[in-house]
């Protein structure tokens, strides 16, 4: 099973970036500063002020392309000071932005995916 994940997860390229956002826990009002370091139409990784732990939903917004663009998400994994995470909702819109992105960056050669 952890093999048919790791399989589909290579499916799907990530983009590394280094974009400032705001996340909130999904039971608090406050939203915080956090950097955004990578991400897919999947899933993101982002490093916050307040420790994260496994299982954690939190809502993310940033800009991208300045256009505004906002998720929840699930932590599924912790590295050190990181956290990445499963998108569980997203619009269409905003996912089709980042596969646009991701597409360009692949096209131009510039950046490489993860």
């Amino acid at each position: 099973m952890a093999e048919k994940a790791r399989d589909h997860k290579r499916e799907h390229g990530r983009l590394k970036v280094a974009v400032d956002g705001q996340y909130r826990f999904t039971d608090s009002e406050d939203w915080m500063p956090c950097s955004l370091i990578d991400i897919s139409t999947r899933g993101m990784a982002l490093v916050g002020k307040k420790s994260f732990y496994q299982g954690d939903k939190i809502e993310v917004r940033f800009v991208l392309e300045k256009r505004h663009v906002h998720a929840q998400v699930e932590i599924t994994n912790l590295i050190g000071k990181k956290a990445g995470g499963r998108i569980t909702v997203m619009s269409d819109a905003d996912r089709d932005l980042i596969q646009e992105t991701l597409n360009r960056e692949l096209l131009s050669g510039n950046t490489p995916l993860q």
